[in-house]
């Protein structure tokens, strides 16, 4: 068993989304589980765009988001036995070049990096390869699933991290991963190779974790879900569509000849 699982988040809530289950398992088999997001920075309250205010207002998070979400995170994982690591780059909404804010609109936010961008994936695998236990690691990290930028700059960082004993796992980014076709786009744009899938079974226990620690992100639920029960059910049935033959599971990408997590946990 690997001393470390370590799981990179581009915001206060994506790794839970998409690998809450997992992450109980482990923890509760007693592997040490770090949970590191990225984009959890405080932006500056003199400097926010109509775009980003909106979205605040959606959230219901007050004068002082990023400090509620990092309060939300810390209560999820503690549900699922996690450790966590806020790191101070700022979420997409809020980055800004001079007098100009890089994006301000859903479009802009799901689609291609920003040309500003184009060195932030250095920067984070710089941060990445100093502050992780990256030589007795499983890594985690997401796919891309929905092109949200910050999450195709976490990727980015990671694939390109050569200080690392084996290839890192890619999750689907949930509950963008639902939406249909979006899966089959992100493997081509993860690029590298072949990827293949790996099913990870999860119990009755492991789901309902997952699923509070989903519920203490109560800036989000309302938002992605409409609420908290619309929450519950739709996070059960894709847990039970991933893998009809097999019962509740998450799912998992490795590139052709990459050793599976099955036997990395």
């Amino acid at each position: 068993m690997v001393e470390w699982a370590v799981y990179l988040s581009p915001h206060l809530d994506d790794a839970v989304l998409s690998c809450g289950g997992l992450i109980h398992r482990q923890a509760a088999q007693g592997t040490r589980v770090l949970v590191v997001t990225i984009f959890a920075g405080h932006p500056p309250p003199d400097r926010l765009s109509a775009f980003a205010a909106a979205i605040h207002a959606r959230w219901g998070t007050g004068h002082e988001p990023s400090v509620e979400r990092r309060r939300e995170d810390r209560a999820a994982l503690d549900i699922l036995g996690a450790d966590f690591l806020h790191l101070d780059y700022l979420d997409a909404i809020y980055r800004f070049d001079g007098d100009s804010f890089l994006y301000l609109s859903d479009e802009e936010l799901f689609g291609s990096p920003h040309p500003l961008d184009a060195g932030l994936s250095e920067q984070v695998k710089s941060s990445l390869s100093e502050a992780l236990p990256l030589h007795q690691s499983s890594l985690y990290a997401p796919l891309g699933v929905g092109d949200h930028v910050d999450h195709q700059l976490v990727r980015r960082a990671l694939l390109s991290l050569s200080d690392i004993p084996a290839r890192p796992v890619l999750y689907e980014d949930y509950p963008y991963a639902e939406k249909p076709g979006a899966l089959t786009h992100a493997l081509k744009s993860a690029g590298g190779g072949d990827w293949y899938p790996e099913t990870i079974p999860l119990d009755e226990d492991n789901l309902e974790a997952k699923i509070r620690a989903i519920a203490a992100y109560r800036s989000q639920v309302n938002s992605l879900f409409g609420g908290e029960e619309r929450m519950r059910l739709q996070v059960c049935d894709y847990a039970r569509a991933i893998s009809p033959t097999e019962g509740l599971a998450e799912r998992y990408w490795h590139l052709t000849g990459s050793l599976p997590a099955s036997e990395r946990y």
